[in-house]
C-alpha cells in the first residue's frame, strides 16, 4: 500500500504541474448555476400536453376547436404535445378544457430546469475523488498549493481499475446521456469516447434511420432544435477555443470529462469510466447565461436517449415544479438515472427538486460532500428523499477548448453514473434497479451523513465491481398473453404480459397491422394500452409489444376475428285464466359480443322490417328474460341483434287452445308422513294453453304446489282436485298415514 501511495502521490504531482500550465493560459469568467424554480415567479404560457393515445390532426383539430388561432403548437412527437397560448387571458381556459378532455392524459405548464453548479472557481486540483490520500492540490493561474483532506474520502476508483485489468472477461459498450448543456465533442480528451449514430449519414438532410431526427450524428439539440450539440468560437488572444455564452455549454463538458475524459493520452484528466468502451451520447436542453432549460425538452431527450439504447442518464439539473408527464417518462425508460439534489442548503424532504426526488426504482438521487466527507453550506439533503452522496467540490473537468474546476450536485452526479458504468461493461443482462442495489449495498460509509440522507455514504468502485458477480440478470423477453373478447359494440384484446426474468415489465404499446420490433423504438413508439386491454372498432391484424427493464423485447402478432354468428332465440308463451292475455317469455343468447337489442312485430317479419334502430318494438331485458304481452291470436316475430350487428328473426304462432279432457293416472294415493311426491294431472291435448291448478280440501293433512308437488302433515285423508281455466276437473283421494 506504501508504494501505491507514493506511486499515486506522483501522479497527482505531475497532473498538478500540467493543470498549472493550462491554467495560465485560461481566464475564465465566474459564473454561478442554481437550481431554478427557487422562489423564481415563472410567466411561462406554454403547457405539455400528453395524450391517452397519439392524435391525428383532426383529432387535434376537434380538441381544440373553440380556440382557434389563439395557439401554436411548438412541438409534437407522438402522444407529446408543445403548445404556446398566444393570448395569455385564455391561459387558464385553454388548461382547464384539456384536464378534462378524455383523449387527454396529463397536462401541465412548461416548466424551467437550470443547472446544479455552485461554484465556478478558476482553480486546477488533482481528483481526489478517484483517490484522496489525505490532501489533494489545487493552483491558480499564478500559484498551486496543497489542501488537507480527510484520507480515503473517495470512491476507491484506482483498486477497481486494477482489478478489473486483471478480469479475463468480456466487457461491453457503454452509452451514458449526458442530458444537459451541449458538449464540445472535439475536446481532445472527450473526442474519443463520443457516442456516434452509425445508422446515420452525416450532413445529408436525411433522416437516415428513421427517428424524427435530421444527421443526428452525435445526439440532438432541443435547446436549438438542431444536430448542433457543440458551440465555441475560436480566442485569438487566448489561442484556444471558448464557449459561446449563448450556450453555454462548459457544465456539459465538464460532466462528460468526469464520466469519459480519455486516460493515458499524456492531457488533462480521466474519467472515471475511461477504463472502459464508454460512449458519451450528447443531449442539450440547457443553454443562455442562465443554464436554463424547458421539461418539455427534457421529456424529449429522455424518449430520444431510451430509442436509441443508451443504459444510464444522467441529470445534473432540476426543478421545484412537479412534472407527472417527466416522472412517466423516466419510469417508463429502461435506462438508470442519476439526478443531482440540487445546491441551495436545503432540506428536499420540505422542499422536493425533481427529478431527484422521484421516489423510482430506476433512478438515485445524489447531494454532493467535499474532500473531508462533509456537507457544504450548498449541499441538499434529505433523511427521506436524498438516497446517496458523492464527491462534488473542487472537481477537475473538460469545459470548451481547457480544463476548470467545479463544484456542486452537478459534479456529484456524474461521479455515480461512471461507477454505474462500469458495472454495465461487465456483459450481463442487467437492469437498473439491480444496478441501484449494488451501489447502494456496497457504499463506503460516511458517519458525517448518517442524520442527512437515506443512504449515509459515498460510491465505492472496488466493491461495487467485486459484487457484480452476485448481480441479478433478466434475459428473457417478456411473455405476451392475448385474448379476443367484444365489449358492446368494439372488439376488444385483452393484454396479459408477464416477465419471468426478474426486471420488470416496463412498457407496453400496440400498432395496428404487421410490425416488427423495431416499429416501436425501444418502447418510445406505439399506442399506449389503458386497463390491460386494446379496444378496437374492427376485425384485424394488431401487433402487441413489451419490453422489461433489462432491455428485453419481445412483440406478438395476433389477429382479432370478429363475431360473425347471429344469436339465438327460444320463447315461449301463455295464456291467462281469463284468455284475455297472451304472455309471451324469450331468452336471446350471444357468447361472443353480447346482445345489442331484442324486439318484436306483429306478423311475419323480415330483419330489414327492425331497421333502422327505431324500428319495431323493443324490449327491456329483466332477470335475464325479455318479454311483452298481446291480447290477440296470430304471427309475431322476434328480433334480436348483437354487438357485432349480427342479426336473427324467428316468427312465432301464438294460438289459444282449449282444454278436452283432464285426468290423474290413479284415482287414490297413499303416502306416509313428511313424504314428498308429484301428482301431475294430464291434460287433452297435449298443446293446451290451459292452466291447470291444484287444490287440497284440508291442507292441514296434506298441501299441493301448482306444479303438483305434494307435502304430508300428519295422519289422514284429503282430495285433490286439478281444474282447468276451462272448467274440467279430476279429483284423487290422497291417504296420509303414520311412518312405519
Amino acid at each position: 500500500m506504501t508504494k501505491k501511495r507514493e506511486y499515486i502521490k506522483n501522479i497527482i504531482l505531475i497532473v498538478c504541474l500540467l493543470s498549472l500550465i493550462i491554467a495560465t493560459i485560461m481566464k475564465s469568467e465566474n459564473k454561478s448555476y442554481l437550481i431554478n424554480n427557487m422562489g423564481q415567479e415563472d410567466k411561462n404560457t406554454e403547457l405539455i400536453v400528453l395524450f391517452h393515445e397519439r392524435p391525428d390532426d383532426e383529432d387535434l383539430q376537434m380538441i381544440l376547436v373553440d380556440y382557434e388561432n389563439r395557439f401554436d403548437i411548438i412541438k409534437r412527437q407522438e402522444d407529446f404535445l408543445l403548445l404556446s397560448i398566444a393570448d395569455s387571458d385564455i391561459y387558464g381556459d385553454i388548461m382547464n378544457h384539456l384536464e378534462n378532455h378524455p383523449m387527454v392524459k396529463s397536462v401541465e405548464q412548461n416548466g424551467q430546469i437550470k443547472l446544479m453548479q455552485s461554484t465556478n472557481d478558476t482553480y486546477s486540483s488533482s481528483q481526489w475523488a478517484m483517490y484522496n490520500p489525505g490532501y489533494y492540490s489545487a493552483f491558480t493561474a499564478n500559484s498551486s498549493r496543497v489542501i488537507s483532506a480527510t484520507q480515503d474520502v473517495d470512491m476507491d476508483v484506482y483498486e477497481a481499475w486494477m482489478y478489473m485489468n486483471q478480469e479475463t472477461i468480456n466487457r461491453r459498450e457503454v452509452v451514458v446521456a449526458i442530458i444537459d448543456t451541449g458538449v464540445d465533442y472535439t475536446h481532445p480528451d472527450l473526442a474519443e469516447h463520443i457516442w456516434v449514430n452509425i445508422n446515420e449519414i452525416p450532413g445529408d438532410g436525411i433522416d437516415n434511420d428513421m427517428n424524427g431526427y435530421v444527421d443526428d450524428i452525435y445526439g440532438w439539440d432541443y435547446y436549438n432544435n438542431d444536430a448542433s450539440i457543440g458551440h465555441s468560437k475560436y480566442d485569438t488572444s487566448k489561442g484556444i477555443n471558448l464557449s459561446l455564452p449563448e450556450d453555454n455549454d462548459d457544465h456539459g463538458t465538464h460532466i462528460a470529462g468526469i464520466v469519459g475524459a480519455v486516460a493515458n493520452n499524456g492531457i488533462g484528466i480521466a474519467g472515471i469510466a475511461s477504463n472502459i468502451d464508454i460512449k458519451l451520447m450528447i443531449l442539450k436542453i440547457n443553454g443562455g447565461p442562465e443554464g436554463t432549460g424547458s421539461i418539455s425538452d427534457a421529456i424529449l431527450a429522455i424518449k430520444y436517449a431510451t430509442r436509441m439504447g443508451a443504459e444510464i442518464c444522467n441529470i445534473s439539473w432540476g426543478t421545484n415544479q412537479y412534472s407527472p408527464a417527466l416522472e412517466e417518462t423516466i419510469s417508463e425508460s429502461d435506462m438508470l438515472f442519476v439526478a443531482a439534489a440540487g445546491n441551495m442548503g436545503r432540506n428536499n424532504d420540505n422542499r422536493p427538486v425533481y427529478p431527484a426526488s422521484f421516489p423510482l426504482n430506476n433512478l438515485i438521487s445524489v447531494t454532493f460532500i467535499d474532500a473531508n466527507g462533509k456537507l457544504t453550506k450548498l449541499s441538499n439533503y434529505g433523511k427521506g428523499s436524498v438516497e446517496i452522496a458523492s464527491p462534488g467540490t473542487d472537481i477537475l473537468s473538460t469545459v470548451v477548448g481547457a480544463y476548470k474546476t467545479l463544484s456542486g450536485s452537478s459534479m456529484a452526479a456524474p461521479q455515480v453514473s461512471a461507477i454505474a458504468s462500469l458495472l454495465y461493461s461487465y456483459d450481463m443482462n442487467l437492469y437498473p434497479k439491480d444496478v441501484k442495489d449494488i451501489i447502494i449495498r456496497t457504499l463506503k460509509p460516511i458517519p458525517t451523513l448518517n442524520d442527512s440522507i437515506i443512504y449515509p455514504g459515498i460510491p465505492n468502485a472496488h466493491k461495487a465491481v467485486l459484487e457484480i458477480k452476485n448481480a441479478n440478470q433478466d434475459s428473457e423477453p417478456p411473455v405476451i398473453n392475448l385474448d379476443t373478447i367484444y365489449v358492446r359494440e368494439n372488439i376488444a384484446i385483452p393484454v396479459s404480459v408477464e416477465d419471468e426474468g426478474g426486471s420488470g415489465v416496463r412498457v407496453i404499446r400496440w400498432l395496428a397491422g404487421k410490425r416488427e420490433i423495431a416499429d416501436f423504438g425501444r418502447g418510445t413508439m406505439g399506442l399506449v394500452i389503458k386497463d390491460s386491454r386494446i379496444d378496437v372498432s374492427k376485425a384485424g391484424v394488431y401487433t402487441i409489444y413489451a419490453s422489461d427493464y433489462s432491455g428485453n423485447e419481445s412483440v406478438q402478432v395476433y389477429e382479432a376475428t370478429d363475431d360473425i354468428t347471429p344469436p339465438k332465440i327460444t320463447s315461449n308463451f301463455s295464456v291467462s285464466k281469463d284468455y284475455r292475455v297472451r304472455d309471451v317469455s324469450i331468452r336471446a343468447i350471444d357468447k361472443q359480443s353480447g346482445i345489442r337489442r331484442v324486439k318484436y312485430l306483429p306478423g311475419e317479419k323480415s330483419a330489414s322490417d327492425f331497421l333502422p334502430a327505431g324500428a319495431g318494438i323493443e324490449l327491456d331485458l329483466v332477470s335475464g328474460r325479455y318479454s311483452f304481452s298481446v291480447k290477440k291470436d296470430g304471427i309475431y316475430t322476434l328480433y334480436a341483434i348483437d354487438n357485432r350487428g349480427n342479426q336473427t328473426i324467428k316468427p312465432i304462432e301464438i294460438k289459444t287452445v282449449l282444454s278436452e279432457e283432464i285426468k290423474f293416472t290413479r284415482k287414490e294415493k297413499t303416502l306416509t308422513v313428511g313424504e314428498g311426491y308429484y301428482l301431475k294431472a294430464f291434460v287433452k291435448p297435449v298443446d293446451t294453453t290451459d292452466i291447470i291448478t291444484y287444490t287440497s280440501s284440508d291442507e292441514s293433512i296434506a298441501s299441493i304446489n301448482n306444479k303438483g308437488r305434494v307435502t304430508t302433515y300428519k295422519e289422514g285423508t284429503t282430495k285433490i282436485t286439478a281444474r282447468t281455466n276451462n272448467g274440467h276437473k279430476v279429483v284423487c283421494r290422497l291417504v296420509v298415514k303414520k311412518s312405519p
